[in-house]
Formats: C-alpha cells, sequence, structure tokens
C-alpha cells in the first residue's frame, strides 16, 4: 500500500456539508476568472491557436452533447412517468430512465471540469442550477416533490439545491419512500398518509418537471456560448483591441483555472474526503455518506470522467490538436508535457481498473481510494508547480497557497 496522507480540510475550496434539510450556502467549485493582467510568456507559441483548438474541439462540443444527453433524458423521464399512471411493469421503464440519468451524468462531469465564463459568471449560477452538488438537501427535494404540484409551481424560482441532476439522482434511484426531514415543522404536507405508489408517482413527477428544466438551462449554456457575442468568440478574441482580456495568455489562464477543478473537488472533495484523509462525517474513516452519488453509486465514474475531462483539455481534443502540452514543449518544458500526460493517463487506467463502487470499495479496499488519490495527487502537484511555472500562468485563487 502507498503512504497515506494526512491533510486538513480547511485546505478544501468548497463546502462539504450534506444538509438533511435546508438550504446551505452556494460553493464556488469551479474555475475563476484567469488575470488579464497576466504578461506574456516569451516564445513563439500561437496562444490564440491553443484558445480555438480547446473552444472548438473541447468546450462547445462537450456542452451541446449534454444538452443533447439532457433531452435524452427528458423524454426517457417522460416515458418512465407515464409507464408508471398506466402499468404495474415499471421494471424496464426504471431501467432506462436511470442509464439515461446516467449518461447525462457521464457528460456533465466532463463539463464540471470546463467551468469557464457562463458556468462560472453570477457565483457559478447555471452550474449549479444543473448540477449544485455539494450544496445538496433531500429534505428540500422532498418538500419540493408536494410543493411541485401548485397550479402556480415555478421551478425557475426556486433555489439550486431542489433542482438540476442531483434532484433527479434521488427522485430517480432512491427506493426509500419516506421523507428525509428530521427537523420538526420540515416535513412535506401529508407525505406521510400517501400509499408507496402515489408517492413514487409524486416524485417521478416532479422529475419530470426538473428534466424540462434541466433541459433549458443546458440550452441556456449552449446559447451563451455559441450565440452572437458568445463566450466562445469572447475567449477566441483574447488580446484583440476592446477585449475582456488585454492579452491571449489572460484567456489561457481563464481555461487552467478550470482545470483545478481536479484539484480541488475531484481529488479532495470527492476522494480525500470519503477515504478519510480529510476530516468526514465519520472522523477520519472511510465514510460511504460522503461520496459524490450516494443514490446512483455512480461516484468512482464521476471521478473518472473528470480526469477524462482534464486530459482533453490538456490535449486541446486529440493527440493532432493544439493543446497546453504543445505549449509546453514550446517553452522548452517537454519534460513536463510528457510526464503529465503520462500521470493523467495512469490516473485514469487505476481508476477504471478498481473493481466495485466507490461506496463498496471505501468499504472493503479503502487503499485502493487512497492509492488513486495518490495518483490524482501527483497530477495535481505537477499542475501546481511545474505546468504553471512554465507557462507563466497564476493558480486560482482556491490553490494559491495551498500547500497540499
Amino acid at each position: 500500500m502507498r503512504q497515506r496522507l494526512t491533510l486538513n480540510l480547511a485546505t478544501i475550496g468548497i463546502t462539504l456539508a450534506l444538509t438533511a434539510c435546508g438550504e446551505s450556502t452556494s460553493s464556488e467549485t469551479g474555475a475563476q476568472y484567469g488575470n488579464p493582467s497576466t504578461a506574456p510568456v516569451d516564445n513563439n507559441f500561437n496562444e490564440s491557436a491553443l484558445i480555438v483548438s480547446v473552444v472548438d474541439n473541447v468546450l462547445i462540443p462537450t456542452y451541446q452533447s449534454f444538452a443533447i444527453k439532457a433531452d435524452s433524458l427528458h423524454q426517457s423521464v417522460d416515458t418512465y412517468c407515464k409507464t408508471l399512471r398506466s402499468s404495474t411493469d415499471t421494471q424496464t421503464a426504471q431501467v432506462e430512465v436511470q442509464e439515461s440519468w446516467k449518461e447525462a451524468m457521464n457528460q456533465w462531469q466532463l463539463a464540471e471540469v470546463m467551468q469557464i465564463g457562463p458556468l462560472a459568471e453570477n457565483d457559478f449560477a447555471l452550474r449549479n442550477r444543473i448540477y449544485s452538488w455539494p450544496n445538496v438537501s433531500t429534505c428540500a427535494i422532498d418538500q419540493e416533490v408536494v410543493k411541485s404540484q401548485a397550479d402556480n409551481y415555478d421551478i425557475s424560482t426556486r433555489t439550486a439545491s431542489r433542482r438540476g441532476l442531483y434532484a433527479l439522482e434521488y427522485t430517480l434511484f432512491n427506493p426509500d419512500f419516506n421523507h428525509t426531514c428530521t427537523v420538526a415543522g420540515t416535513e412535506p404536507d401529508n407525505w406521510d398518509k400517501l400509499s408507496d405508489q402515489q408517492r413514487r408517482q409524486a416524485r417521478c413527477d416532479y422529475a419530470e418537471i426538473v428534466a424540462s428544466d434541466l433541459v433549458n438551462n443546458a440550452n441556456t449554456l449552449v446559447t451563451e456560448w455559441t450565440g452572437e457575442a458568445g463566450y466562445g468568440d469572447v475567449l477566441k478574441a483574447a488580446g484583440e483591441p476592446d477585449s475582456r482580456f488585454t492579452t491571449s495568455l489572460a484567456a489561457v489562464n481563464d481555461i487552467s483555472d478550470a482545470m483545478f477543478y481536479v484539484k480541488e473537488v475531484t481529488k479532495d472533495a470527492k476522494i480525500a474526503t470519503p477515504v478519510g484523509i480529510f476530516a468526514n462525517d465519520c472522523g477520519t474513516s472511510p465514510c460511504p455518506e460522503n461520496a459524490e452519488s450516494a443514490y446512483a453509486n455512480y461516484s468512482l465514474e464521476n471521478i473518472i470522467a473528470n480526469l477524462k475531462a482534464l486530459k482533453t483539455l490538456f490535449l486541446g481534443g486529440e493527440e493532432s490538436h493544439t493543446g497546453f502540452d504543445d505549449f509546453l514543449t514550446d517553452v522548452g518544458d517537454t519534460d513536463t508535457a510528457t510526464r503529465l500526460r503520462a500521470d493523467i493517463d495512469a490516473a485514469i487506467e487505476y481508476a477504471e481498473s478498481i473493481n466495485g463502487s466507490f461506496a463498496s470499495t471505501l468499504q472493503n479496499n479503502p487503499e485502493q481510494i487512497e492509492n488513486l488519490h495518490d495518483d490524482v495527487k501527483k497530477v495535481t502537484d505537477t499542475m501546481k508547480t511545474d505546468f504553471i511555472e512554465s507557462l507563466a500562468l497564476e493558480l486560482p485563487a482556491t490553490s494559491a497557497g495551498d500547500n497540499d
């Protein structure tokens, strides 16, 4: 077993409290804006080509693919709910809607590492409407299931923890139809008087509303990037007169900052905290309750998707595209380009080699999760040092001064 690290939860820049009821504060789990004053690196590398490659080959296609997956998920939820109303044989429809959710989540977990521009603006409001974790509340969702039955219900006015992919995970995967509200007076009205079938139908009806809202937010994201004066064009125009970014390197820094999601969230929140490297709800012991995907049991798949997104951003898409690896090579740091690529591949390979779910591995083989943490840490340590220094970039605010 590799040596276990002892770290401090205070180094994480996000809130991990998963409340039983009520709202927690919105957590900034994504990228920060690049510093427009960043001075260009003294080199012959075409930074604008890197920006174009990332925007056209990675960012926009990822957002567009998610919008397609969100629409498919909406259709699957609609089919499932109709089946509940008309048939006692719902197993096939349930399996199909859960698989559709997993496909949408796979695509979103790529986008999680791409929280740039519209996803980061207004305290990550759009991102949180799509996926609010770790700001979640199952009690709030239970309440919303009942409130949504009112004729004048409008989900667009509701807080993020009651919407998005997490609300869909809870309503589509949770086999326990009891509410989770533990504070007196917060329980959903008349919920305990309903049969399990009525509760199941009510959750599905709410899932239809959530899925429709998800499609709207996914389409908003695509429009914000591809519409007239969309953020894709804003990034590509970096360094030009009247640009939001005074230099092309500042826009590159915007992209680089987003990549540090893998350090702040994937490594620290999704791996280190549940396994007990950081303090969690079980002290410093493995704690499946703190895993990201408690109901769909999809935590490991989310981590793998995050790592794959990092690799795609690093390469600017595919091997033939212009990426950060080319930038590093151009400034004379081929060693970091080669090492970082190899370490990302190794982390992905190790994560994919783990048999069983994240939760079961935490319980039965926690050393495997510790080893995964070590592999990801190897990647993020290089990102914080050689990667940033060679390209004259600035660390995001959440990583500046961090010794982890």
